[in-house]
C-alpha cells in the first residue's frame, strides 16, 4: 500500500550508493497474477502479493535466480484481507479511508506476533526469500502515532529484529522507514521510497510529476542512508500512466544511482529493466473451454509455428473474462483463432481498446458475427461474395505450400480489399467487388476460414499457404534470437525413449522371451546412444496384474537400469488413460473409455499420489546406487492437469509425453505438428518430440512394421523448417514381432545416419523448459543474454544475421540450416552480439555434444588457436568452420575425419586445443 506524499523540503547533497557485485541490478514489484512467468525472470528481486503468487511461481522463480519477496504491510491491514477477521478490535488505532484499511497499534506485542506468525512466517515457509515491509509510517496518520512516534518506531525495530533472528538469510526491504532507529536500519538489506520523479495521487486518481522541491527532502534522506550503508541498494518506486514514460523515468532514476521500479498505481504492470527485456511471449486466444486449450487449433496447429519463430505461446480461452492487467509490458503480440464461431463482443471490445494499434494482432479462423469483432478485421462492412468467384493467389506460397485447391465458394462474410492490406488471396465476385480473406496489414494480419486448409481424408488438413511466412509477416518478430530445442552444437538432437507398456509380453521369437528382454538385447545394447527407459509398476511388480511374469521382468528391468546409456523413468503405477478425471475434470465418452480407465488392478481406483510419487518410489528401488528416476512419462491420453504436473515438478523430475506430432506425406504434414510444450498456469507439460509406434501401426493392430514411417516424419520435421528433434519413441511391445523389431532398426539407422547430437530425454526437456522458463535481455550495446531456470544451449537467428564472434562471450559458432542460423552457446553466462557480416576466423561449425567452453586467440598471421570442452554421450566430434585446415595440438587422442573435423576418444573432453589456419 504505497501512495504519493507531500514531502518536507530540506536541501542536502545527494550521494549515489556504491553497490556491490552481489547487489540486484533489477528489482520488480508485481502485484498481479496474469503475467506469464517468463518475463519475471528479468528481475533479481521481485516483490509479490502472497495471495497472487502460486507456490509453483515461487519455486520456479527461485530456481531461475529471481528472489521472490512477500509484500507485508506493517502498520496497516486492508479490510478485504483474508486475515482481517483475526484482527482484534483492540489493536486498531485508526483508519486509512483512501485504501480501505485499518491502522494497527504495533506497540502491542500481540500485534507484532500476529504479523510475524500470520504473515511473515507463512510466506517464507511457502518459498518467499524475503519480505518487503510497507506502511511503516501509517501510524503518523493517527493521533496516537503522532504523540508517541518514538514508541511506534522502537516497536517496528523489534519486529525487524525478530524477523532477522528467525530468518538471518531473508532479504528485507523497507519502504521509507527513515524514522527507524539505527539498530533496525542495520538489519535490513535495502531502502525503498516512492514518487521521486513521477507519482500517483489516490485522492484525485491522477498521475502527476513530482515537484522539484519535494525531491530535496528525499535527497537528504538518501544521502544519509548512502553515507551509512554505501553497499545497500536504494530503490525508487515511481508511477506513470504509460509504459513509454516509465522507460524514460527508469533511465532518469538509474542516472541518479537508484534502482528503478516504475509501474502503474496498481503495480500490475511490469517495470522496465536494464538490460532491456525482450518480449517474446505471444498471447494466443482460442474459443474452446479453458480445459480444452490443448485441443484447440490455436495450440495444436499454430503453437509450433510460433515456437519456430522464437516466440513463447501463452494460451487463454476467449470464454474467460478478458484480461484486466496491461499487456503491452509482457506480450509481443496477440493471436486469436476462432473455431467454434461463438460471438465474442466483450473480448473483441477488449482487443479493440487494449491491443489493436498497440501490439501486432492476428485474427484467424471463423469470423464471429459480432460487430465489434468484424471491426477488428476491417474498417468497412463485411459481405458474403455473390455468384461465381474469381479466386487469385497473390503471394508465392498460396496454393504451393501443402494444399493447392483454393475454395471456389465462400458462404461466409469476407472483408473487402483495402489499400492498406497486402492481400495474399484475392476474391472477385459477380458484382466486381474485391475481397481478401488472407492479408497482412501494418498492425498484424488476418487469415479466415475456409482459406486456411485444404481438407483431406480422415480429418487430414493441408495448409493453403506457408503459416511460418504469414506469422512472421504479421507478428514481425524482428531479429532477436529465438530459443531452440531441436539442435545441439549445430547438429540435430536425437532422443530415444521407451514407455513401459508390454514389458512382459512374449515375443514371437525362438524361446518366446519377454519383450523387455528383446528390447534390451537387440536395441538398447546395440545402439550406444542415450535411452530413457520406463516401466509400469502394476505390470512388472509381484503385486501387480502379472505376478507369474514379475520375477523375470524385474530382473531384466534391473539389467536395463544398470546399462551405461540408460536413464531411468516411471510410466505410472496403473497406466491411467484419462488424467483429467483424477483432478475432477471431464469424463471420457463411452467410446473413449471402451478400453477402461487404467490397467485393471483389483480393488484399485487411479489416484495421483499412487500413480506419481508412489510409482517413482517403486522404480527407484530397482535402480543401482548411482541412478534414480529422472523422468516421468505420461500414459493414456497424456493430458495431465495442474496438480499432476506439480507433483512431478516437486519430485525434481521432468515430465514428457503427449502431443500429436506425426506428419506424413499421405496425411497432415505441418498441421500434424504440435508445439514442444504447453503451459498450465506456471506448470509446463513437455510433449513427446514425435509420436510412438502405436499410431503408426493403427493402434497396434498392424501392420507391425508401420513404425518405419517415422523416418518420413523425421524428414518432414527437418525441412523446409527444422521443427523437432529426431525423437525415437516406442513401447516394449515393439519387441514382440520380427517386423516391428526390424522397423525399430530402420528408424534408428535413419536417424543415426545423419549428423546428430544424442541427448537423454531429460536433457531435451530442459531445452524446452529453457524456452518457457527464461527471459531474453539485450543491453545498450545490443548484446543478448538469458536468465531463468534453464538457459538455452542453442539460439536461432535469421540467416541475414551472424554471431559476432569477436564481441560475444560463451559463443562457439554457428551453422546454417534452412533459413536460420543455429548459434552454439556454452553455458549460462553466454552473451551474444550479432552482426550482418559473416565472422572472420575459425569457429565451431558443429559438434555432437554439449559445449562447456570455447576460447579463441590469434597465434600468428592466419593461425588461430581455440580451446574447447564438451560433454557428450558418444565419442566427441568437432567440425570447424572459417578455416582450411586444423590440427589437435593438446594431448587428446584424435582421429582426423577431414581437414577440419576430428573424433576424440572420450565422451567428455576438457580443454582440447586446436590450431586452425
Amino acid at each position: 500500500m504505497m501512495f504519493f506524499r507531500v514531502l518536507t523540503v530540506l536541501s542536502l547533497l545527494f550521494h549515489v550508493p556504491v553497490l556491490s557485485a552481489e547487489s540486484p541490478r533489477n528489482v520488480g514489484f508485481y502485484y498481479g497474477h496474469e503475467s506469464p512467468i517468463g518475463p519475471l525472470f528479468a528481475y533479481d528481486w521481485l516483490v509479490l502479493q502472497p495471495d497472487q503468487a502460486t507456490d509453483a511461481r515461487l519455486s520456479l522463480l527461485s530456481r531461475g535466480g529471481t528472489a521472490p519477496l512477500a509484500y507485508v504491510a506493517v502498520d496497516e491491514i486492508a479490510k478485504s484481507h483474508a486475515l482481517f477477521p483475526q484482527v482484534d478490535p483492540a489493536w486498531i488505532v485508526g483508519r486509512n479511508k483512501a485504501w480501505g484499511s485499518v491502522i494497527l497499534d504495533i506497540r502491542k506485542p500481540e500485534v507484532r506476533r500476529f504479523l510475524v506468525d500470520k504473515r511473515v512466517v507463512p510466506a517464507l515457509m511457502r518459498g518467499f526469500e524475503g519480505v518487503f515491509l510497507d506502511t511503516l509510517d501509517s501510524h503518523l496518520m493517527v493521533e496516537a502515532g503522532k504523540v508517541d512516534a518514538l514508541s511506534f518506531a522502537q516497536a517496528q525495530a523489534d519486529l525487524i529484529a525478530d524477523i532477522r533472528d528467525r530468518y538471518p538469510e531473508a532479504v528485507m526491504i523497507i519502504n521509507r522507514g527513515f524514522h527507524l532507529p539505527v539498530r533496525a536500519l542495520d538489519q535490513v538489506d535495502a531502502l525503498a521510497f516512492e514518487s521521486y520523479f513521477e507519482g500517483f495521487d489516490p485522492e484525485s486518481g491522477r498521475y502527476r510529476p513530482v515537484p522539484e522541491e519535494h525531491r530535496e527532502w528525499l535527497d537528504a534522506r538518501i544521502a544519509e542512508w548512502s553515507a551509512r550503508y554505501p553497499e545497500k541498494p536504494v530503490i525508487a518506486i515511481d508511477y506513470t500512466a504509460t509504459p513509454q514514460l516509465a522507460q524514460e523515468t527508469a533511465h532518469r532514476l538509474r542516472d541518479r544511482g537508484l534502482l528503478p521500479v516504475v509501474s502503474n498505481q496498481a503495480l500490475d504492470r511490469l517495470g522496465p529493466t536494464s538490460p532491456e527485456t525482450i518480449r517474446r511471449q505471444v498471447l494466443v486466444l482460442h474459443d474452446l473451454p479453458p480445459q480444452q486449450a490443448d485441443q484447440s487449433q490455436a495450440h495444436s496447429r499454430l503453437g509450433v509455428v510460433l515456437e519456430y519463430l522464437g516466440f513463447v505461446p501463452v494460451y487463454r480461452s476467449a470464454l474467460e473474462p478478458p484480461l484486466s492487467e496491461p499487456v503491452l509490458d509482457r506480450y509481443h503480440g496477440v493471436v486469436v483463432w476462432w473455431e467454434a464461431g461463438t460471438a465474442h463482443s466483450r473480448l473483441c471490445q477488449w482487443l479493440g481498446n487494449s491491443v489493436q494499434d498497440q501490439l501486432p494482432l492476428v485474427l484467424m479462423g471463423l469470423m464471429p458475427a459480432a460487430p465489434a469483432c468484424q471491426r477488428l478485421v476491417s474498417g468497412q462492412r463485411m459481405r458474403v461474395p455473390e455468384g461465381m468467384l474469381q479466386v487469385s493467389a497473390l503471394q508465392e506460397t498460396v496454393g504451393r505450400f501443402e494444399g493447392s485447391r483454393l475454395p471456389a465458394r465462400v458462404p461466409l462474410a469476407m472483408p473487402p480489399a483495402m489499400d492498406t492490406y497486402e492481400p495474399w488471396i484475392l476474391i472477385e465476385d459477380k458484382n466486381a467487388r474485391s475481397y481478401s480473406p488472407v492479408f497482412i496489414r501494418p498492425e498484424g494480419g488476418v487469415a479466415l476460414s475456409p482459406f486456411l486448409f485444404e481438407p483431406g481424408p480422415d480429418n487430414a488438413a493441408y495448409w493453403l499457404f506457408d503459416p511460418v511466412r504469414f506469422m512472421a509477416d504479421a507478428l514481425k518478430p524482428e531479429s532477436h534470437p529465438g530459443v531452440d530445442a531441436t539442435t545441439e552444437a549445430g547438429r540435430r538432437i536425437i532422443t530415444a525413449h521407451i514407455d513401459g507398456d508390454g514389458a512382459v509380453s512374449r515375443a514371437n521369437l525362438p524361446g518366446t522371451p519377454q519383450a523387455i528382454k528383446v528390447i534390451l538385447d537387440k536395441i538398447i545394447r546395440h545402439y550406444p546412444i542415450p535411452h530413457t527407459v520406463s516401466v509400469i509398476e502394476a505390470e512388472v511388480s509381484e503385486r501387480g496384474v502379472y505376478p507369474a511374469e514379475s520375477r523375470e521382468a524385474l530382473e531384466t528391468t534391473r539389467q536395463i537400469f544398470r546399462e551405461p546409456n540408460v536413464e531411468v523413468a516411471s510410466h505410472t503405477f496403473s497406466h491411467p488413460f484419462f488424467w483429467r478425471m483424477m483432478e475432477g475434470g471431464e469424463a471420457p465418452t463411452a467410446e473413449q473409455a471402451a478400453y477402461g480407465y487404467a490397467m485393471e488392478v483389483p480393488g484399485y481406483e487411479p489416484d495421483l499420489k499412487r500413480e506419481i510419487p508412489g510409482s517413482v518410489a517403486f522404480v527407484n528401488e530397482l535402480t543401482p546406487d548411482d541412478k534414480a528416476v529422472r523422468v516421468f512419462l505420461w500414459s493414456g491420453d497424456a493430458r495431465p492437469g495442474k496438480t499432476a504436473l506439480r507433483m512431478v515438478r516437486e519430485l525434481g523430475l521432468v515430465n514428457v509425453n503427449g502431443g500429436n506430432t506425426r506428419p506424413l506425406k499421405y496425411d497432415s504434414t505441418l498441421a500434424a505438428v504440435w508445439p514442444d510444450a504447453r503451459l498450465v498456469g506456471d506448470e509446463l507439460q513437455v510433449h513427446a518430440p514425435v509420436l510412438n509406434e502405436n499410431v503408426y501401426t493403427d493402434l497396434w493392430t498392424g501392420p507391425f512394421y508401420g513404425y518405419r514411417n517415422a523416418r518420413e516424419s523425421f524428414d518432414l520435421l527437418d525441412a523446409p523448417y527444422r521443427l523437432k528433434p529426431s525423437g525415437i519413441y516406442y513401447h516394449f511391445y515393439s519387441g514382440t514381432y520380427p517386423e516391428s523389431i526390424k522397423a525399430l532398426h530402420e528408424v534408428y539407422q535413419h536417424a543415426l545416419d545423419k549428423p546428430n547430437s544424442p541427448l537423454y530425454l531429460s536433457e531435451y526437456a530442459t531445452r524446452v523448459q529453457a524456452r518457457y522458463y527464461s527471459v531474453t535481455t539485450r543491453d545498450d550495446d545490443g548484446v543478448y543474454r538469458w536468465k531463468g531456470v534453464y538457459t538455452p544451449a542453442t539460439v536461432t537467428l535469421p540467416d541475414s544475421l551472424y554471431p559476432d564472434m569477436k564481441n560475444s562471450t560463451g559463443v562457439a559458432g554457428f551453422i546454417r540450416h534452412g533459413q536460420r542460423h543455429y548459434v552454439h552457446l556454452t553455458g549460462p553466462g553466454a552473451a551474444l552480439a550479432v552482426s550482418e557480416v559473416a565472422p572472420q576466423g575459425v569457429y565451431l561449425e558443429s559438434a555432437n555434444a554439449r559445449l562447456t567452453r570455447w576460447e579463441r586467440e590469434q597465434v600468428s598471421g592466419a593461425t588461430s588457436r581455440v580451446t574447447v570442452s564438451a560433454n557428450g554421450h558418444v565419442p566427441v566430434e568437432f567440425r570447424f568452420g572459417g578455416a582450411e585446415s586444423c590440427r589437435v595440438v593438446s594431448d587428446h587422442p584424435a582421429t582426423r575425419l577431414s581437414p577440419v573435423a576430428f573424433r576424440l576418444s572420450g565422451k567428455a573432453v576438457s580443454n582440447v586445443v586446436v590450431e586452425c589456419s
